[in-house]
């Protein structure tokens, strides 16, 4: 634009005039036309331009309601007959809301396939006209039979035409006449009836093609004797319905006949005609019908599918003309050399080595034929992409200007997805600083201009683009420009604070992660930068308002920036719950403001963000029912979880873990109904009631019971870090919070699950306890029932079990004597080591023996790096010796188990070990411990399977008969 300030400022207005004022319908974004008015489509979030516009073959599809196959295949049908059409277009309606519903309804729809632009018609106005023979609605839910939906459906239709002579107009569309022949047995009078028929009805059992079936029908072999039918009046247009779908009397089943059934391009009717069969040589002249439709079924009796395929009528049929297939919404062209294979039915014939053979679930149901030279070639006509030429039939006033105006705006939202006007549009917000060098214009009018131009393009187009990448590049354009100026900051934050449902659009609705956090950190960016450099938009002075905080004092503002987007924020719960997918952003947005500083938090606090956080997380719980009461959005959440809908709690525990850093929990609890949130000397706050009862509430009886929120977070292990500080945080308030054993029960319930594997997370919390907590009896509780859970994990867990105890075991708790973990890990060895050393997986009992190896048996009988002093460690080596010897005796040789070899080598090489190296000849009670383990070589021998032909494994295979003294031993020995 170079220096061109005018002609930017105009450029600027006139793309955002292209941008819809409000949403209205958004059936478009689906590639929907809608026919009637009165009903709500939801926006699509995945918009692809390609899957929104009429297809190359110049036609729009028809909408399926649920299982309106059927309708749609006739209707498309019905509607390529260009005369049935301007007959149906033409006919007249005086009472289109009422009587003549149907009828108005089949006329708008008519059109709409005509005319419109968009991918598919809705046929929802139909459904809703349509009355059945029990006096209801036709229920949209539920397939029916398209024989049976077209005789319904003319039915109506007749009976809404209001003249005379253009009811009989109507019924010769398709409708004839059938002579049925009576010969008296007696004499040799016959008899004649005429019976009207609208679709010639086919048996194909027993017959090869359809010439064989109208055969056998002229010929008497549908009557009984010498009764014979035949055809007196044959419409310009016939139906054939083939019969198909049989019922088994001897099970009482339905039953589809898939046998092969041919039928031909072309068909003289002539000979099944009463005056051919009067009349003798010369007979009357050929009636030839050529093939214009045929209507699928694919599927069984029970359940299937209907589509079509249709001819293109240019004004005449005639050979080679293009084919159109109709599949619901899609529509795309058909080679009529593909019919055999596809519409007669039979078998697929094996293939390769395949010996089998089965039918063919896709075959034709219905037949279209129309006689040759009856079709008008006086009507209207445009070109269609392959080159044939459409019918297009004259449409009332009313109808074209409504069509028209509903292809004008579609194209033109059509045209705002472009990912060139996308990429235009971002290139025109780059350009401002260039054309106003880096100065704002008088009274910001041109950036005015060009934010809410970002922002609505951004809401109303980038957003719903599916994979759009031209998002993140508007949103950085923008952010350019707002962290220039503070005015453009306030500006383009107002702007989103006013606009609600923009601000939920992109924070919630939007399906895009990618937008939703592009959004959000937008939003934080311009917030820091509005916070440093204009207090007063801001909402207030931060350092003044520092001191405030510590005199007592706290911000009561309710007009700035901030506080109006924490309420939108706030605003948001109950939509919340509908849209677990963005739990994420909407929390870390919350988290992000609170780390801004204690000002922040104590609005986040006053807002009640504390307890509705906590709120969200024992709501599932049992004992909430009032809760859910008093706030019903939370059953849409419970559903959900229901379902096994899925959500991430990662920003909501940072949220916490923010919020729970600003509370004093040993400070006495306050209640708001009488009292504010003050904040104290420490210049933290204290916890209301409410909040108090949901951070320590639980599902158990007694006063030491697990914490739900707390039992949550750390099970979801979707922020270990945050989950950490938040242990920390309540930990360090104890003794006087006076909730650690409630805390130690919690991580304790998580550890004791099965399958043992879903214990990780509570494991890592049981090392933070440790790691924090200032009660020597508290830690060694913790670490012994942990010890003792190892003999219960069975197949799953080791590798967790096993880290905590490598990890425990280089804790430092600056509260606790020095070594004090260390030496709880060596002493209760004999608990979890022989699990460990018998688990299933190779990796776990090797990394126990290393384990072993720098806890025990390195270190001989001199005292430890560690402190530990070697009557200890013998001592320990001793009671893991015995348990060891246990281990395998109950689980081994009392149920003469077959093993294998490699499960329980381990094991025995260090019972070997521990014997030879802690155990002295002599002494009744080493020998007994000798004996027994001799047993246990004995057994083991004995009753494993795939025995290797080495004595002992590599691990302790050395000269000396001691540990193997390599430089990866040497490393670990030196490692702690």
């Amino acid at each position: 634009m170079g220096n061109d300030v005018t002609g930017y400022h105009r450029l600027l207005k006139l793309v955002r005039e292209l941008l819809p004022q409000n949403e209205g319908p958004q059936a478009w974004s689906w590639g929907i036309a809608q026919t009637a008015e009165d009903y709500t489509f939801d926006a699509n979030w995945n918009f692809e331009r390609a899957t929104v516009i009429r297809s190359s073959t110049g036609y729009p599809g028809l909408r399926n309601l649920t299982n309106t196959c059927y309708m749609n295949s006739l209707l498309t049908q019905l509607f390529m007959n260009a005369k049935f059409r301007r007959f149906i277009l033409g006919t007249e309606v005086t009472d289109g809301s009422h009587s003549q519903r149907l009828l108005e309804e089949t006329r708008t729809l008519f059109a709409f396939m005509q005319e419109s632009m968009l991918k598919a018609i809705d046929t929802q106005g139909i459904a809703d006209s349509l009355i059945n023979y029990e006096n209801t609605l036709i229920d949209v839910s539920v397939q029916m039979d398209v024989d049976e939906f077209y005789n319904l459906l003319f039915d109506r239709w007749e009976s809404q035409i209001l003249l005379d002579a253009d009811k009989k107009s109507f019924r010769a569309f398709y409708g004839g006449q059938i002579v049925q022949q009576i010969k008296s047995k007696e004499c040799p009078h016959i008899s004649e009836r005429l019976e009207p028929f609208s679709a010639i009805q086919c048996d194909i059992q027993g017959k090869s093609n359809l010439m064989e079936s109208l055969s056998a029908y002229v010929g008497g072999e549908v009557m009984e004797g010498d009764n014979k039918a035949c055809f007196k009046d044959i419409p310009n247009n016939l139906i054939f319905h083939l019969k198909r779908f049989d019922y088994d009397i001897m099970n009482g089943n339905r039953h589809k006949i898939n046998d092969k059934f041919e039928f031909p391009e072309r068909i003289d009717m002539a000979p099944y005609s009463i005056d051919f069969l009067q009349h003798t040589e010369p007979g009357p002249s050929p009636d030839m019908f050529e093939l214009v439709g045929i209507l699928v079924h694919t599927g069984t009796a029970e359940s299937g599918h209907y589509y079509s395929y249709i001819q293109e009528r240019s004004g005449r049929a005639e050979p080679g003309a293009s084919w159109v297939e109709f599949n619901d919404a899609d529509v795309t062209h058909f080679n009529p050399a593909q019919i055999p294979d596809l519409c007669f039915g039979g078998v697929i014939e094996p293939v390769g080595y395949s010996a089998s053979s089965y039918p063919k679930s896709w075959n034709a149901y219905m037949l279209f034929y129309q006689r040759l030279g009856t079709a008008d070639t006086n009507a209207p006509r445009q070109r269609s992409p392959m080159g044939q030429a459409s019918v297009k039939e004259t449409l009332s006033s009313h109808l074209r200007n409504r069509i028209t105006i509903d292809n004008e705006r579609f194209l033109r939202k059509y045209c705002l997805n472009d990912s060139a006007h996308a990429a235009f549009v971002v290139s025109l917000l780059d350009q401002l600083r260039v054309v106003t060098k880096s100065c704002c214009s008088d009274g910001h009018t041109m950036e005015i201009d060009a934010i809410i131009l970002a922002l609505e393009y951004a809401d109303q187009v980038l957003s719903r683009m599916k994979d759009s990448a031209d998002f993140e590049k508007l949103l950085d354009s923008l952010t350019t420009i707002v962290r220039g100026c503070s005015t453009c900051c306030k500006i383009a934050l107002e702007w989103v604070a006013d606009n609600k449902t923009t601000f939920r659009n992109l924070l919630l609705r939007c399906p895009a992660s990618k937008v939703r956090k592009v959004f959000a950190d937008m939003l934080i960016r311009a917030l820091r930068y509005l916070r440093d450099n204009d207090a007063e938009e801001y909402g207030f002075n931060v350092d003044s308002i520092e001191l405030k905080l510590g005199d007592g004092m706290l911000p009561e503002s309710s007009s700035g920036i901030l506080q109006r987007l924490v309420r939108n924020i706030q605003e948001l719960w109950p939509s919340l719950q509908f849209h677990l997918r963005a739990w994420d952003d909407y929390f870390g947005l919350l988290a992000a403001i609170a780390e801004f500083g204690a000002p922040e938090t104590f609005l986040l606090l006053r807002e009640g963000f504390l307890k509705l956080s906590l709120e969200v997380l024992i709501v599932d719980s049992p004992g909430t029912r009032r809760l859910r009461v008093d706030n019903p959005h939370y059953n849409q959440l419970l559903r959900l979880i229901e379902k096994g809908r899925r959500y991430s709690l990662a920003n909501l525990t940072q949220l916490l873990q923010t919020l729970l850093l600003r509370i004093d929990l040993q400070a006495r609890i306050f209640d708001p109904s009488y009292h504010d949130r003050s904040q104290l000397d420490s210049g933290l706050f204290s916890l209301s009631t409410i909040e108090d009862n949901y951070l320590h509430y639980g599902t158990e009886s007694g006063r030491f019971r697990p914490l739900v929120f707390l039992d949550k977070i750390v099970s979801a292990n979707s922020n270990p870090l945050a989950v950490k500080k938040i242990l920390q945080t309540m930990i360090s308030a104890e003794p006087r919070a006076g909730h650690l054993p409630n805390i130690s029960k919690t991580i304790l319930n998580g550890i004791n699950i099965d399958p043992a594997d879903l214990a990780a997370p509570h494991l890592i919390a049981a090392l933070t306890f440790c790691e924090t907590c200032h009660s020597q009896q508290a830690v060694k509780d913790m670490i012994t029932q942990i010890a003792h859970e190892v003999d219960t994990i069975g197949t799953s867990g080791g590798t967790a079990h096993l880290d905590f105890f490598l990890q425990a075991r280089q804790l430092i708790n600056p509260r606790l004597p020095r070594r004090f973990i260390n030496r709880l890990i060596l002493r209760t060895v004999s608990l979890w080591a022989p699990p460990l050393l018998m688990y299933y997986d190779e990796t776990v009992r090797q990394g126990t023996v290393e384990f072993l190896k720098i806890l025990i048996f390195q270190n001989g009988n001199q005292i430890t790096e560690d402190g530990d002093d070697g009557s200890e460690l013998e001592d320990c080596a001793r009671g893991l010796c015995e348990a060891c010897i246990k281990r395998v005796q109950d689980n081994v040789i009392r149920h003469q188990n077959q093993v294998d070899i490699r499960s329980v080598e381990v094991i025995r090489d260090v019972i070997r070990h521990c014997v030879e190296k802690y155990f002295q000849t002599g002494t009744v009670m080493d020998d007994q411990v000798a004996e027994e383990a001799e047993a246990v070589y004995d057994a083991i021998q004995v009753l494993s399977v795939d025995e290797t032909e080495e004595a002992c494994s590599d691990v302790w295979n050395n000269s000396d008969g001691d540990l193997p003294s390599d430089s990866g031993s040497e490393n670990l020995l030196a490692s702690p």
